[in-house]
């Protein structure tokens, strides 16, 4: 999330209206995050967050839109996607994709917040996601697989963008990339893409829902773990304790293959690249100022990546208690 678009009044209650709203009482924006433009606002007496696609095509926002219809009518914890009132969506605006979301109640965690007892929780949530992916139909090739990490490295070269500690950091991204293109297949369905501690919202120690389903796609299982383990089990370093937890909920859930178990960890380490990588791209070297975007640490995923490589698939197995 972030704030690309800066909508007047006029085109919000213009937009709204489409959905069978009247004009907004209040609109706050909201600049967190990366991909889109986003505002909460408040109409009818009711709460809803509207999302205005930035980049994306009709086909990538439908796939979204068949997501959270499957897994809302399936009784899984994911905001409502209101439909416009000529049955779409999304409504077309500007040449992108509006979107209106149902207020999802629940609060967000701090890092510090998301012990093992909350990592289990999550775990739990994604075995179902993943069980659920057995009647799921729809397909999505990774949007932000191997090819988009390529091209986002092709703009770094060869200085890093001007940054010195981007351009230190290149020779391993670039055999991080290298190795990518050998990732090993493995069990494979609807996944998450993004599962962040600050796109899961809690009410006390349950998890109430699951948030910004844009990058879900088909693809490996150990995919998404590697994404959830990398964003929930690491402060300072890999904490086993949440590590452990996390699988042991997923587990609770979902039968894990031996083909996954086999694959978690190169899928793991590219999740770490990806991560960085497009951090760098959509953080690091952004003209947006900190009123329209939330800037987030790249290095942090750089050292994510740096203790992946050092721990080695033995390593990784056992943090997890696979």
């Amino acid at each position: 999330m972030a704030l690309y678009t800066v909508l007047n009044p006029e085109e919000i209650a213009a937009l709204v209206r489409c959905f069978g709203l009247p004009a907004p009482d209040r609109v706050k924006p909201e600049p967190k995050g990366s991909v889109n433009t986003n505002y909460h606002l408040w109409a009818g007496g009711e709460r809803y967050f509207l999302r205005l696609n930035e980049g994306k095509t009709d086909a990538d926002v439908l796939f979204e839109a068949e997501v959270q219809r499957y897994l809302f009518e399936a009784r899984f914890p994911v905001p409502r996607l209101n439909v416009a009132a000529d049955g779409r969506p999304f409504v077309p605006f500007a040449g992108k994709q509006a979107m209106l979301f149902s207020f999802a109640p629940g609060e967000e965690i701090a890092r510090d917040a998301a012990g093992p007892a909350r990592c289990q929780r999550l775990g739990e949530q994604l075995g179902r996601l993943h069980d659920l992916s057995a009647g799921f139909t729809a397909e999505r090739v990774n949007p932000y697989g191997v090819p988009r990490v390529r091209g986002w490295l092709e703009d770094l070269r060869p200085d890093g963008g001007g940054d010195a500690e981007v351009r230190a950091a290149l020779p391993v991204l670039e055999e991080e990339l290298a190795r990518a293109g050998d990732l090993p297949g493995a069990p494979r369905g609807l996944v998450h893409g993004d599962l962040f501690i600050d796109n899961v919202l809690w009410l006390g120690d349950r998890v109430s829902s699951l948030l910004d389903w844009e990058m879900s796609c088909v693809d490996p299982f150990a995919y998404d773990l590697g994404v959830a383990v990398n964003a929930w089990c690491y402060v300072d370093r890999y904490e086993p304790d949440r590590a452990h937890a996390l699988l042991e909920g997923y587990r609770a859930k979902r039968r894990i293959e031996p083909e996954t178990v086999a694959a978690l960890y190169p899928w793991a380490r590219y999740a770490a690249l990806r991560f960085t990588v497009s951090r760098i791209h959509a953080f690091h070297l952004t003209g947006l100022g900190a009123d329209r975007l939330a800037w987030k640490d790249w290095r942090r995923y750089r050292d994510r990546l740096m203790a992946l490589r050092g721990m080695g698939d033995a390593g990784y197995r056992d943090l997890l208690g696979v």
